[in-house]
């Protein structure tokens, strides 16, 4: 059996997804695909518009087979480490036989060297040095050292926004010297968190904007997530707004001290203060986001330091690695994957809550944190949801 692993927020399932999977089986010979997805919250530093086992069916429905969960301190951690953390399930998994992933070059040759370039220990000492003297992001002093040595044609590559991830799930690859093979797929349509629109492709931003102001978006998304949004909204779960929990967040901030965020991953340089002091004097989360915001500390970052904390995730928790795997949906295919991948033991798998008092102390923490998470998300619903349901709600299966 050929398994190619996807690493995706599906925030929502739309067109270019689907238009991905059909792509990846067929440039795999029609390998099964295992997609290995964040939870109830995403990398830019909120709640995904649709509860992530809703998410799971859609993708299902467009074409996947396994949908395993990313967990929350690597799905709404920097770029390195959300790649670092989905790579690491992918190789665990112990059946995967290729990585799929969206990019904007044709060939994977200029990211791969490029990925090479940052793994080197002399070159990241360099680009700590450039960082610390220039006064720039961190993103534009990588930029900077690596096109020093491949030329300034790398700078434009790195910063295409599909090829930032692309080039750390590379990274994550050669980290693990792992035998996946990378495939990237160019990316059709609208550019990433673009809102323009070609041919029913636009991007996952775009469409979360036409549902948050009740737009059609029909035309851009597979029936199977309109049907799956469509039940969710009846059952008021959908969508979720950050919006909803914003109160709760800012008194969450009120009473927090700049001591409090020293084990909050990304803090550093004095960063608490200035969010301390933006707390003061604001009454929204998106005042207090423009106020803190600097050259080197960007609008996603300032998101994500403020969600962590809101969540309790720690740097200590995104320096490990996901320490087991949890299913959240899966079709006959996926059972069969489920069954190989269990009988090899890498990692242990999580299929209900029953299961995680075989998980070790760490594991059983980090479930821990993503019910937390669970319960705090279900407050951004449009019908908030009791504590509890991440240890109850079931898989989500699509059998014969």
């Amino acid at each position: 059996m050929q398994v190619s692993a996807i690493i995706a927020e599906y925030n929502p399932f739309h067109n270019g997804h689907r238009y991905h999977i059909a792509e990846t089986k067929k440039r795999t010979d029609d390998s099964c695909v295992m997609a290995i997805m964040s939870g109830n919250f995403v990398q830019r530093g909120e709640p995904a518009v649709l509860e992530k086992r809703e998410r799971a069916r859609a993708a299902l429905l467009g074409g996947a087979d396994l949908v395993v969960e990313l967990p929350v301190p690597w799905a709404t951690a920097s770029a390195e480490r959300f790649a670092r953390g989905a790579v690491y399930l992918a190789v665990q998994a112990g059946i995967v036989d290729s990585l799929s992933f969206g990019c904007e070059e044709e060939s994977l040759v200029p990211l791969q060297q490029i990925a090479r370039i940052l793994n080197d220990k002399v070159y990241s000492r360099e680009i700590k040095e450039y960082y610390d003297a220039k006064g720039c992001s961190y993103p534009e002093a990588r930029a900077a050292v690596v096109s020093s040595i491949l030329g300034k044609d790398c700078t434009q590559i790195m910063l295409k926004p599909n090829n930032i991830l692309a080039i750390e799930y590379l990274k994550a690859l050669q980290s693990f010297k792992s035998d996946i093979t990378p495939i990237g797929i160019p990316r059709i349509g609208s550019a990433h968190d673009s809102h323009a629109q070609d041919d029913g492709i636009t991007s996952a931003m775009a469409i979360r904007g036409l549902i948050k102001t009740g737009q059609p978006y029909d035309g851009f998304v597979p029936d199977g997530t309109l049907t799956v949004c469509r039940e969710a909204a009846e059952k008021g779960s959908f969508p979720s707004l950050y919006s909803n929990l914003e109160t709760a967040v800012l008194a969450d901030l009120r009473k927090k001290q700049p001591s409090d965020f020293i084990d909050v991953p990304d803090v550093a340089e004095g960063i608490e203060y200035r969010i301390i002091d933006a707390v003061k004097t604001s009454v929204s989360l998106d005042e207090i986001f423009d106020k803190v915001k600097t050259k080197r500390y960007t609008h996603a970052r300032i998101r994500r330091i403020i969600l962590s904390s809101f969540l309790g995730i720690t740097a200590q928790d995104v320096m490990s690695l996901p320490p087991y795997i949890r299913v959240l949906g899966l079709n006959e295919n996926g059972r069969m994957m489920l069954k190989e991948m269990k009988s090899r033991f890498f990692v242990p798998v999580v299929m209900k809550y029953g299961d995680v008092k075989f998980l070790d102390e760490n594991a059983r923490h980090i479930f821990a944190l993503e019910s937390t998470a669970t319960d705090l998300y279900n407050l951004s619903l449009p019908e908030k949801r009791p504590c509890g349901t991440d240890m109850t709600d079931e898989i989500v299966r699509i059998l014969p």
